[in-house]
C-alpha cells in the first residue's frame, strides 16, 4: 500500500475520531464553583464550567462551607467582567442567580 494512502486513512480515522469525542453529553454538570483558575488575575474572572451542586443550595443539603465559599468569591468578584471578555454563560448565570436568592434580605 502506497504512503498517500496510509496517510488518508491515519487521516480519516482521526477526523472520525474526533467527531466521535465532540458528540459527548451537552447537559451541564453539577459541581463545585471554581475559585482558582482566575486566581492569578485579581482583575476579572473565569467563566464556571459546572451548575451548582446540592451543596450550593442553602437547603437542608447544602454544605456551609461551600456556601460560605461561593458567597465570599461572588462578594469579591461578581461584578468583575471575564478574563475573556465574553459575556455570561449557562453555568455563570445560575451561580449568580443563586448568590442573589441567597443573599436577598
Amino acid at each position: 500500500m502506497p504512503s498517500h494512502v496510509g496517510t488518508r486513512l491515519a487521516t480519516l480515522f482521526l477526523l472520525g475520531a474526533l467527531a466521535l469525542v465532540g458528540c459527548g453529553p451537552t447537559e451541564a454538570g453539577t459541581g463545585a464553583i471554581d475559585t482558582a483558575s482566575d486566581a492569578k488575575t485579581p482583575a476579572c474572572r473565569a467563566h464556571q464550567t459546572v451548575l451548582p451542586s446540592e451543596d450550593y443550595s442553602g437547603g437542608k443539603e447544602a454544605d456551609m462551607k461551600s456556601v460560605l465559599t461561593m458567597l465570599r468569591y461572588y462578594t469579591a468578584k461578581g461584578a468583575l467582567p471575564f478574563c475573556d471578555g465574553k459575556p455570561a454563560n449557562e453555568q455563570d448565570t445560575a451561580w449568580v442567580k443563586l448568590y442573589t436568592y441567597l443573599t436577598k434580605p
